[in-house]
């Protein structure tokens, strides 16, 4: 199985940190986020990796290569503008593959066990779905059962960044800024094709300052 992860964002709301950065080599605990998430995913037995680039990709590139220095294999996509978390995908499908592929944004740290990830028969993705945090009270979705849906079954939940998905849910050619949810999950969903699980382990995403400073907190006491 492989991986995608979600690395061109420009990751404006850690400016002035991200101007010259990409989000994802922000250092938390003595390691970047990616680093942090390319390490665990070894660890679940996750080694084929693919990453989009945009904002100072290069960087994210010089550092880790082909990946062999860190146990794992690496292929990068590069995007000439931002194509969006949807978008994102469908530009690297070529490199990705016909088989379910895990999905993950590079800025979230987790100590979730990728392996326990997989597909119902029948099911386009999976979600993993978390608590709905303070900046986004009213979340993005309900989760009835396994289900997931919008019109209000079920209990109201935050999509984590991290999922499962079979690359079918994906137009190769619709190469252009468009997003994972309004566009590629939210019809699946509709059609009964997505299913969720809520997560109750350490999950945070680092959007600000605070995230930083709370993400290095807590890798001080572990």
């Amino acid at each position: 199985m492989k991986a995608f992860l979600l690395a061109a964002g420009l990751g404006k709301r850690l400016f002035p940190l991200t101007v010259a950065k990409p989000k994802c080599l922000i250092e938390v605990g003595g390691k970047s986020l990616l680093l942090w998430n390319i390490e665990k995913l070894k660890a679940s037995g996750i080694k084929d990796l693919v990453i989009n680039l945009f904002h100072e990709g290069h960087q994210i590139e010089n550092f880790f290569g082909d990946g062999s220095d860190f146990g794992v294999r690496i292929k990068y996509v590069s995007e000439k503008e931002l194509l969006g978390t949807g978008g994102g995908v469908g530009n690297a499908l070529t490199i990705i593959g016909n088989e379910p592929f895990i999905l993950l944004s590079s800025d979230v740290w987790t100590d979730f066990n990728f392996s326990d990830l997989s597909l119902d028969s029948g099911i386009l993705a999976h979600l993993v779905l978390v608590e709905n945090p303070e900046d986004n009270p009213e979340g993005d979705m309900f989760l009835e059962g396994n289900k997931v849906n919008t019109e209000g079954r079920g209990k109201n939940l935050t999509f984590s960044g991290l999922a499962l998905i079979d690359p079918k849910l994906f137009e190769e050619d619709k190469l252009e800024n468009y997003e994972l949810w309004k566009e590629v999950l939210l019809p699946a969903s509709q059609k009964g094709l997505v299913t969720g699980e809520l997560f109750c382990g350490d999950l945070i995403n680092i959007n600000v300052q605070e995230d930083i400073e709370r993400l290095d907190a807590y890798l001080a006491e572990e």
